[in-house]
């Protein structure tokens, strides 16, 4: 029996195993977060036929959903799972160059969900509509890996959190041919007390990123390609057009315009959607993750729009 926790955060294991064992047609019903909670393009899901509040996450709202079977199983092998979301019509808007305002199959197309952490909670439900009193249990965390927008619905393809798991496996336990990998989500520059974050200026293109630092130095200049193999992360904001967006860094230094202005420049692997606005679109940037877990490094989700410290 998992752990069932109620929507005022206290354990109800005891109480879902009661009414579990009551009843031979138990209501229950998935509750699917794609995202980060505080990023406005997550998608919140419920295959209840109504809007479901769960209090520690928020509100779920109806859709069109189906998913693989998530397996009980013993042992460190990462597992995938398919979800299969079908947003309906009135999604399928005309394309948009802003990330707040295009269809999730523009999303999808673009990849903008890749690499996006996927919670499944499984509502155990005594009352129609009712997802607090006996609360919820935690069946499935991962990634998204790929997208595949399709007629009318968007797969969205995905790992559990077993893939990342960077420990020893001693030779008497099972499955030791399983390959582990080993990964941090955010590394600060040295010396940084925290992220660096960035504002776009003009000159700025799809896969060439002009911009000056906001924090923790301003107009702070990064030379010597500190961030190759890192990324940006660009972040929600009054008149953002790529929040959520992000990309894998190839190269970076300083620019000089053509008044004498000296700038941050950036190359990236994987061109954006649309070119950012100039001194409206901000974003953060990574070092690239050490190699070994006990070096310097912040442990979270690719998303997190402020830490505050490397670990």
């Amino acid at each position: 029996m998992r752990q069932v926790i109620r929507g005022d955060g206290t354990d109800s294991t005891t109480a879902a195993q009661a009414y579990l064992d009551s009843t031979g047609s138990p209501r229950l019903y998935d509750l699917i977060l794609i995202g980060p909670p505080e990023n406005p393009n997550s998608l919140w899901l419920t295959n209840y036929e109504a809007p479901l509040i769960y209090t520690p996450y928020g509100k779920f709202n109806p859709a069109v959903l189906s998913r693989g079977m998530v397996e009980a199983k013993i042992g460190l092998d990462p597992q995938d799972l398919a979800i299969t979301w079908s947003p309906g019509l009135s999604a399928s808007a005309a394309a948009t160059v802003n990330t707040g305002t295009a269809s999730p199959y523009q999303l999808a197309r673009l990849h903008f969900y890749d690499n996006w952490p996927v919670l499944i909670l499984r509502c155990i439900m005594p009352t129609p509509g009712d997802a607090n009193t006996i609360g919820c249990a935690v069946w499935y965390g991962g990634r998204v890996q790929t997208t595949v927008p399709q007629r009318n619905r968007i797969v969205f393809n995905t790992r559990s959190y077993l893939d990342v798991i960077s420990q020893k496996v001693p030779s008497t336990v099972i499955e030791v041919t399983n390959t582990l990998a080993a990964t941090t989500a955010l590394t600060l520059p040295t010396g940084d007390p925290t992220v660096p974050i960035f504002k776009c200026v003009a000159g700025s293109s799809e896969n060439y990123i002009i911009a000056d630092c906001l924090s923790p130095t301003v107009n702070r200049i990064y030379s010597g390609n500190l961030f190759r193999g890192g990324y940006m992360v660009f972040l929600a904001g009054a008149g953002a057009t790529l929040a959520g967006a992000w990309s894998a860094i190839s190269q970076n230094g300083e620019y000089t315009d053509g008044g004498g202005g000296h700038h941050s420049e950036f190359e990236i692997y994987s061109p954006l959607p649309w070119p950012p606005t100039p001194t409206v679109d901000t974003f953060y940037v990574s070092k690239a993750p050490p190699v070994n877990l006990g070096d310097e490094g912040y442990f979270g989700f690719p998303f997190v729009p402020n830490p505050t410290s490397a670990v």
